[in-house]
This record gives C-alpha cells, sequence and structure tokens, in this order.
C-alpha cells in the first residue's frame, strides 16, 4: 500500500461512516473520499465553512480580501470576498448561517461580529461593470454585531443562532441570528480559563474547549444552562489519552452527535462521543486549529 493510500485510509477509519472527511489546520487543508487534494496557502487559516457548493476560508494575516473561497466541486479557487475595516488576528473564527446564506466572524479587538451576507453578492460580470464602486459593494455586503464581551470562537446552534464564545469575562453569548440581537449570556464555571470554542448538543447542553499553553486545564467541558460543569474529558496538559494540549476548536456530527475536538498542540484530532468517552484519534496533522461539520453533507473539515 503506497503512502497516500494509506493517509486516505487511516481518515476512512476515523470517519467511521462518512463517505470522506476534510482536516484544516494552519498551512492546508486535506481532502480524503478518492484521494487526498491539499489546497495550500502562505497565511494561517483562521476559520472555515461551507455554503452551498463554496468553501469559504478566512486567512490570517490580512487586512483586505480576508475571505478566500473555493468550489467543492473541484476545489480550485474562484475569488476572494474583501470585509472593509476587519484585520482579523489568530484568536478570530468563522462560520456560516446556511439558511440566510450568510458568514459571521469574530472581531476580539472590536468586540463584534461581522456579517457578511453572500447573498447580496453580485456575479462577476456586473462586477466587472461595476469596479470602481467595488468598496461601495463589499461595505453594503457587511454589518457589524456588537458583543457583551470578547468574542472569539463561533459556531451555530441547533435553532440556528449564533453562539460565541467569549474571554474576559469567560462566557457564552447566544445571539439571534436575524437580528444580531443578544438572546442570552451564560457565565462560565470559573475553573475554565481560556476559552476557546463551544458548540450546543441537541440535548441543549453547551460543550466548551479551553485550555492555552500557559493556562493550568486544558479539557473538553459539557456544561449546561447555568454554565457548570457536568462531566469533561482532559485535565493537566499531556499527550496520553484522556489528556489534550491547547484543545482549540470543535465540530459535532449532528446524527450521532460525536464531537471532534482540534487537539492543536498534540497535532491530533480526537474523537470523543457525546458523553465524553474516548472513541479513537486522527493523529499527524500539522497544528491543527480549526474543524467544521457541514450539516447538509456530514462531512467534516
Amino acid at each position: 500500500m503506497t503512502d497516500r493510500q494509506t493517509e486516505v485510509s487511516s481518515l476512512y477509519r476515523v470517519c467511521i461512516t462518512r463517505s470522506a472527511v476534510k482536516i484544516i489546520n494552519d498551512l492546508h487543508c486535506v481532502f480524503a473520499a478518492t484521494g487526498v487534494i491539499k489546497i495550500s496557502t502562505d497565511n494561517w487559516i483562521l476559520g472555515v465553512t461551507l455554503v452551498d457548493d463554496e468553501l469559504f476560508v478566512l486567512l490570517f494575516p490580512r487586512d483586505d480580501n480576508q475571505v478566500c473561497v473555493y468550489s467543492i466541486n473541484d476545489y480550485q479557487q474562484r475569488r476572494h470576498l474583501n470585509v472593509p475595516r476587519y484585520e482579523p488576528d489568530d484568536s478570530s473564527d468563522m462560520t456560516s448561517c446556511v439558511r440566510h446564506k450568510c458568514l459571521y466572524m469574530s472581531d476580539l479587538d472590536n468586540s463584534c461580529i461581522h456579517r457578511y451576507q453572500l447573498a447580496s453578492t453580485l456575479t462577476d460580470k456586473i462586477k466587472r461593470v461595476v469596479r470602481s464602486a467595488r468598496y461601495e459593494l463589499a461595505s453594503s455586503a457587511t454589518s457589524k454585531w456588537s458583543v457583551p464581551g470578547n468574542p472569539r470562537g463561533l459556531s451555530v446552534t441547533p435553532r440556528g443562532n449564533l453562539l460565541v464564545t467569549c474571554w474576559e469575562p469567560n462566557k457564552l453569548v447566544e445571539l439571534s441570528v436575524d437580528s444580531g440581537k443578544c438572546v442570552r449570556e451564560i457565565a462560565l464555571q470559573s475553573d475554565i480559563e481560556c476559552p476557546r470554542h463551544s458548540v450546543q448538543l441537541t440535548t441543549g447542553q453547551f460543550v466548551v474547549s479551553h485550555g492555552v499553553s500557559d493556562s493550568g486545564l486544558h479539557r473538553v467541558c459539557v456544561v449546561g444552562d447555568d454554565g457548570k460543569v457536568t462531566r469533561s474529558y482532559g485535565g493537566q496538559p499531556g499527550s496520553d489519552v484522556g489528556q489534550l494540549d491547547c484543545p482549540c476548536h470543535l465540530a459535532v456530527d449532528k446524527d450521532s452527535q460525536f464531537i471532534f475536538v482540534a487537539d492543536q498542540c498534540n497535532k491530533r484530532v480526537v474523537l470523543l462521543s457525546p458523553t465524553l468517552e474516548f472513541v479513537r484519534y486522527i493523529e499527524g496533522l500539522s497544528l491543527p486549529q480549526r474543524l467544521y461539520f457541514h450539516p447538509a453533507t456530514d462531512v467534516c473539515l
């Protein structure tokens, strides 16, 4: 068996019943279906999401054309999107709402979410006609939503709202995906230091990843509406089963509710059951930073 076949086979085993698995890390995108395709970039990848037949990748450092768009049919680059007055940093994240055809990007420095309306994007032909007005067109497609906190990780809840993970104070903020208004805030238990990302399960509970290189606990925790931990996986940083080292991002299979964890400094993705029991690893990755589970296709990126 060739090295390429071995890599594809190992990804299939971790994916269990899925027909394809895609993993984003800081340098490239690996696609495994009939083979492995790598999309390389000179930038760090801060966020990744899918809307219809397009893959959106948030790049850093960039102060314009921050989002690169690829076709998911042939994985060729289509275009860039410019988000005016947005300078993502290494804590930024991106997610999307397929129903509204919008992208959402976190802005820690300005305590806000940048919303980019894809449906208002004009065709390339029209853009060429009005090339001189490109900045105004981009501005009309974007808006800002203020966040009562310092936003980092983003995800969409089963009900379709935007879930924002905030630092200092450490809390979860749920925003209406229609208006950006705050639906609720959940203060996290005091030992959940440096929360990185969160997702909501169909049970209504939340899963939060937390821990950076200089913090004590590196865990994935299930928390309730009161922000209290009901169960956890991890503890002191390490590489053994039951340990994590900078768990920075999460993705959830909507059917099984299995949880994928980007275990960054261990260079792997950890698969956990809905009750946070260890299932298996995807190893040998290059500092995986972002994961995304596409709800329509059951593809993990």
